[in-house]
């Protein structure tokens, strides 16, 4: 096992290079990076790498061998392995057991990246989640849609944010839908109709430290599926759903494999007609897009480097500073068409920020994946009802752009439904 004194090996895919310093102030000794691009500047490797013990920019995390990565941990003596994205959550935990280093263990992060294992666990638990089956045959998928109908949800197992998420709305739907290009075993559910929630926050030890809940209009999918907007806003404490959304979170985190140092949670839940709450899945991070920032400016605490003190055994040193505001975000999607005209500003009560990004002019092919985006707000929420103030900037957006030959919008039915069927 490393020295008590080594340094920390950090695998880093987010724009956090430049604020290592707040968290690690003695990063010249303490901190071995191996991180992509993220907020490093071109041509500035050199001179980030003078902040750190090692710096090494790569392409992607996923590309570089796990003989590397031992060999660095190995050569540097560290103490621990530290991450902050999806798809480091698994690599980490490996490099930990091969090393012998405290932190979270393979069996917790399996949990919470495995939507299999992570649904079967909770389910067990007596937590509500969509019907579903891990399937590999065509045959097998076909049983499964025979017993709950259409519409069915398929995902990888380990995907995040929607990425290869395919909703199949009919037979014609099940013919068409390719092979998994690695052979591996899928998901399929059973579609949830439903509004869409968010609760993030930090948990410890199988507890929830703090849980903030916030109304989404749209899940991920049909901002990658159509051109629905990524707009989300926190609730107020007295919201007749707050405190059961906190509850559901709490038993959540409570029946998981527990990771036990501090760390970012991602909750995601369907509120359906019935008035149940369905969870959807739960990440052992920081929420995208501008969670994360929203969230460090309620509560005085950024959920990365919280993250990363939890995981350097440093939780202590993490203190929230709650400002009492409720915030929420909305990054717009590009349409498919050409995009005829952009609002510079935003005149609506409550706008922090609106920044325009997108190219007037340009053919545009609609959203791959949850960016890049046109346009992006953040805005302050004041009433009771936040559903019907994220509403109003929807409808304030939907009459101030302007597309040619628009060819994917949101469905009517779903676009004017009060009620958004939620997926994934």
């Amino acid at each position: 096992m490393a020295a008590e004194q080594g340094p920390f090996l950090l695998l880093n895919t987010k724009d956090v290079v430049s604020r290592l310093h707040e968290w690690f102030p003695d990063a010249a000794r303490e901190l071995v990076v191996v991180t992509t691009r993220a907020d490093i500047p071109p041509g500035e490797d050199a001179a980030y790498a003078r902040r750190f013990r090692y710096l090494e920019v790569v392409d992607g995390i996923a590309g570089v061998p796990d003989d590397t990565l031992l060999g660095l941990a190995r050569r540097f003596g560290v103490r621990r392995v530290l991450s902050l994205g999806e798809r480091e959550v698994l690599r980490a935990a490996h490099l930990r057991a091969a090393l012998g280093l405290p932190g979270q263990s393979l069996a917790s992060a399996t949990a919470y990246r495995d939507k299999h294992v992570m649904k079967s666990t909770l389910a067990a638990a007596g937590v509500e989640v969509a019907p579903m089956r891990k399937f590999r045959t065509a045959d097998e998928l076909v049983e499964f849609t025979w017993k709950t109908g259409y519409p069915v949800v398929v995902k990888e197992l380990d995907s995040g944010a929607s990425n290869g998420t395919v909703v199949l709305m009919d037979e014609q739907d099940l013919a068409g839908l390719p092979a998994s290009p690695t052979g591996s075993p899928r998901l399929a559910e059973a579609w949830v109709e439903g509004d869409f929630y968010h609760v993030n926050g930090l948990m410890k030890g199988g507890e929830v430290v703090v849980g903030v809940p916030s109304r989404n209009l749209y899940s991920d999918w049909f901002s990658v599926a159509f051109d629905a907007p990524a707009m989300t806003g926190m609730l107020a404490d007295g919201h007749p759903l707050s405190e059961r959304l906190r509850d559901t979170a709490r038993q959540v985190v409570a029946a998981l494999p527990a990771a036990a140092d501090l760390c970012a949670f991602h909750l995601e839940l369907f509120h359906t007609a019935d008035d149940r709450l369905v969870v959807c899945e739960i990440a052992c991070r920081a929420g995208a897009a501008l969670v994360v920032d929203v969230h460090e400016e309620t509560l005085g605490v950024n959920f990365h480097g919280a993250s990363l003190l939890g995981q350097a055994g440093r939780g202590e040193q993490v203190e929230l500073r709650p400002s009492g505001e409720r915030l929420g975000f909305v990054r717009f999607s590009p349409a498919k068409g050409t995009l005829r005209a952009l609002p510079d500003t935003c005149p609506l009560p409550g706008t922090v920020s609106y920044r325009p990004r997108g190219e007037v002019g340009r053919v545009y092919d609609g959203l791959t994946g949850l960016g890049p985006h046109i346009a992006e707000m953040v805005f302050r929420l004041t009433g009771p009802d936040t559903e019907e103030e994220l509403r109003r900037i929807e409808e304030w957006w939907d009459d101030n752009v302007v597309w040619e030959d628009r060819t994917n919008p949101v469905p009517d039915r779903w676009k004017t439904s009060r009620r958004k069927p939620a997926d994934a």
